[in-house]
């Protein structure tokens, strides 16, 4: 880096700087210049307004503030209406500019010709000049244009619709058929894509030819390179493992005590004696005498008898489990409390013959139809409540209300005995309306509803009775307990 040139462009960096900082002085020195000017406007333009626009006024202001042309310094400034108003124009204007001068006099430091302007500040002055000022002013004040306006009569007026000037300027397009310039725009994209994409379309596709490096077997390659390279990692891994192995202590001193037991035993050991091959001995000639068979079914049926013997005298000995032995006693206590039946005399034939099953078993299913159908239906009647009968207590009701209304007094204020004396009624004496109680009528509606209840259990009742027919045909066809068990001994042994 060229620390030399560096220096040079700071240097004509700074200059630069003090060159734009001593514009911007000038600037602004114009800028003072200029605004002091316009002060200096604005303080001499409002006195000949004020000349022009009444002639009385300008023979009070003092002649010394006619021929007044220095800058004025102001502090306030003053709006367009302030400067306009008629009223207050002529003393606030005076004021304003004696303060003015009087700052300035004090900038200056002359007192002198501030008490001068004091003395000579009345001079010239006259009432009937502002009254006059004020009668000219008067027309225009607002509460006599509110006047005049109250005054005029009503006008009315109509307002007359007209179309805004951009739905004109719209249909005028329309009909020259003047597009903007988006329109214009977006016509030539479509127009710019519509050739783009016709070009891309007249094209022929050409696939490139496939190249060589496909065919040759890289992967295979790189698979049997990285299984080489796993293989000789790991048989390495494993002969560092090995060669950093090292033996336990316990282990060689195991292997040491058993060398030294087989030292001691092959000394103590006396000489092998070598087995001798088995040789079976010759049968006996007396097992083929057939009195050994006659033996040994006598051993068989000694055997036999031993084993009945001894189930016999485990049954005599035998005797129930604990939990049963408490059932059994408490059975026999109730034995005892019971009262003995006594001995039946009659005893029952047994008779030798089997009876037909089937046979007794159709007679009384026939029965048990024949019980079953005699029973008649109930046939349900209208009841007889004799509600027409019963006497009506109208008369006696309407008789009660007269004598109420003759005789009783009134229950509400201000009587004091009751509408009708409380009736004292017996213990043992009915309830009132006891008797008189009217049954329910039975209606059409619960006849149809009993009638549909019948109609349903007179079906239940039906298809039962077809159920055990069907049952009935079923035992019938089925065939016999002996001529089954045939049948499935045939066919066992058919398989």
């Amino acid at each position: 880096i060229d620390f030399s040139k560096m220096c040079t462009s700071n240097q004509e960096y700074y200059l630069k700087l003090e060159e734009l900082k001593n514009a911007h002085v000038e600037t602004m020195a114009k800028l003072e210049s200029m605004y002091r000017n316009k002060l200096y406007l604005k303080g001499v333009q409002p006195v000949a307004r004020k000349d022009a626009a009444s002639n009385g006024f300008s023979s009070a202001l003092p002649t010394w503030e006619k021929s007044s042309y220095q800058p004025l310094n102001l502090h306030k400034s003053f709006s367009d209406s302030d400067l306009s108003d008629p009223l207050g124009s002529g003393v606030s204007g005076g004021s304003d500019k004696e303060l003015a001068f009087e700052e300035n006099g004090s900038e200056t430091g002359s007192s002198s010709f501030a008490k001068q302007r004091i003395e000579k500040m009345w001079d010239g002055f006259s009432v009937e000049d502002y009254i006059a000022r004020t009668k000219h002013s008067l027309p225009n004040s607002p509460v006599f244009r509110t006047m005049r306006k109250k005054q005029k009569a009503w006008s009315p007026k109509v307002t007359v619709p007209k179309p805004f000037q951009m739905t004109i300027r719209e249909a005028r397009k329309k009909e020259q058929n003047v597009k903007s310039k988006s329109q214009i725009e977006m016509e030539n994209n479509l127009l710019k894509k519509q050739l783009e994409e016709e070009a891309e379309c007249q094209k022929k596709f050409r696939a490139n030819p496939v190249p060589a490096a496909v065919f040759l077997p890289l992967y295979h390659e790189i698979i049997q390179r990285n299984e080489e390279r796993r293989k000789s990692v790991k048989e390495r891994s494993k002969l560092k493992l090995l060669a950093s192995q090292k033996p336990f202590k316990f282990i060689e001193r195991e292997k040491q005590r058993n060398e030294i037991r087989k030292m001691q035993l092959r000394d103590l050991s006396t000489p092998e004696k070598k087995p001798k091959p088995f040789k079976a001995k010759p049968i006996p000639k007396c097992v083929y005498s057939p009195a050994v068979n006659d033996k040994l079914q006598e051993e068989e049926l000694y055997r036999e008898i031993r084993i009945r013997m001894r189930a016999e005298e485990l049954l005599r000995n035998s005797s129930l489990p604990t939990s049963r032995l408490a059932l059994k006693n408490t059975n026999k206590k109730k034995k005892h409390k019971c009262v003995e039946p006594k001995e039946t005399e009659h005893k029952p034939k047994i008779k030798p013959d089997v009876p037909d099953f089937e046979r007794l078993h159709q007679k009384f299913q026939k029965r048990l139809l024949q019980k079953k159908q005699v029973k008649h239906l109930t046939v349900c009647e209208p009841f007889d409540l004799r509600t027409p009968h019963i006497p009506s207590n109208k008369g006696k009701i309407l008789r009660d209300i007269q004598e109420d209304e003759e005789r009783l007094k009134e229950t509400r204020w201000p009587y004091a005995s009751p509408r009708r004396k409380p009736q004292m009624r017996g213990a043992n004496s009915p309830p009132s309306g006891f008797g008189e109680s009217k049954s329910p009528k039975i209606t059409q509606s619960t006849q149809r509803r009993l009638q549909a209840i019948r109609n349903y259990e007179k079906q239940r009742m039906q298809e039962y009775l077809q159920e055990l027919q069907e049952m009935e045909e079923r035992v019938n066809q089925r065939p016999l307990l002996l001529e089954r068990v045939t049948q499935v001994v045939l066919l066992l042994r058919s398989f």
